[in-house]
């Protein structure tokens, strides 16, 4: 048996003032991470922290050569959100689209992935600056609160969505 599922429409929602600002501060984010890495390279140490406990304390030692590997995960999200996030009639959605809520749909998840963007691509930006000031004997991790405040953002981000777009059905 053939399952046929239903094509939702394909839509040219004009990007918002809001979407623009969220790209501009990713994309800063992002570069910011990467000239960080750069400018830091030849003061930092061979020894650098590679992991965290959910307790935020250093638990992995590494090269620094190990470093250059957030800023590549990041960029590689990054891009592959911002691809993403042209083609929103490809997303799962946790209501049927329709006709007459696909625009509404379609902008609202878009929004959702641009605030997700900027959040990882900053959380990866924030590790590496913690990694190189750990790496230097200026600190001695992320700290008790990271956890439960990056889970925190991340899981709120996901429940203002759910709730905005339950509630424009």
């Amino acid at each position: 048996m053939m399952n046929v599922e239903k094509q939702q429409p394909k839509l040219n929602v004009p990007v918002t003032g809001l979407e623009k600002m969220l790209s501009a501060a990713t994309l800063i984010a992002m570069i910011w991470s990467i000239v960080y890495v750069c400018v830091q390279w030849t003061d930092m140490p061979d020894r650098i922290p590679i992991h965290f406990n959910g307790k935020g304390q250093v638990d992995g030692w590494g090269s620094k050569w190990t470093l250059i590997i957030l800023p590549i995960v990041s960029l590689l999200l990054y891009s592959g959100l911002t691809v993403l996030s042209k083609f929103p009639h490809v997303y799962n959605y946790p209501l049927p689209i329709t006709e007459q809520n696909a625009a509404a749909q379609y902008l609202l998840a878009r929004k959702l992935l641009g605030w997700i963007n900027l959040e990882v691509v900053a959380l990866f930006g924030y590790i590496t600056w913690i990694s190189v000031k750990v790496g230097k004997g200026y600190g001695d991790g992320l700290g008790l609160w990271s956890l439960p405040i990056i889970l925190g953002v991340l899981f709120g981000t996901l429940a203002i969505y759910f709730v905005r777009a339950f509630r424009m059905k």
